[in-house]
């Protein structure tokens, strides 16, 4: 079974508006102190990276599998650096809201990780014997 990208992208949008339904009232009504105005947009870059990391891993799964596990590892070692490079530039240059700012990111970075996993061993994985 191959992992589709419709499904998937269905799951991601309804994933995105959950989780910014939950930020809204979380810092509109128990943490308005907290609210830094990049929140949204941090949402909106975790999900068109990930959608964009999964399409590809998709395009890749269609081929051979020893490419598609090394593809697999470069996507992850690069997502990292990608969310590592920007944790880092916003500590340095903006500085606002830097500990609601990692935990949202981490909190974005484990929910839709954890979504493009899931989906990802449904769709290539084997059931074992």
């Amino acid at each position: 079974m191959e992992p589709s990208l419709q499904p998937f992208f269905k799951k991601l949008v309804i994933t995105t508006l959950v989780l910014g339904v939950v930020m809204f009232l979380l810092f509109s009504f128990l943490l308005p102190s907290y609210y830094i105005p990049v929140l949204p947009f941090l949402l909106i870059f975790v999900f068109g990276f990930t959608f964009l990391s999964f399409s590809w891993l998709v395009k890749t799964a269609e081929k051979e599998f020893g490419k598609y596990i090394r593809k697999i590892m470069v996507v992850t070692v690069s997502r990292l650096f990608v969310y590592i490079l920007i944790t880092v530039l916003y500590a340095a240059f903006i500085k606002e809201g830097l500990i609601c700012f990692f935990i949202s990111f981490g909190v974005f970075y484990l929910i839709f990780n954890s979504l493009e996993v899931y989906e990802l061993l449904m769709g290539t994985g084997k059931p074992a014997k």
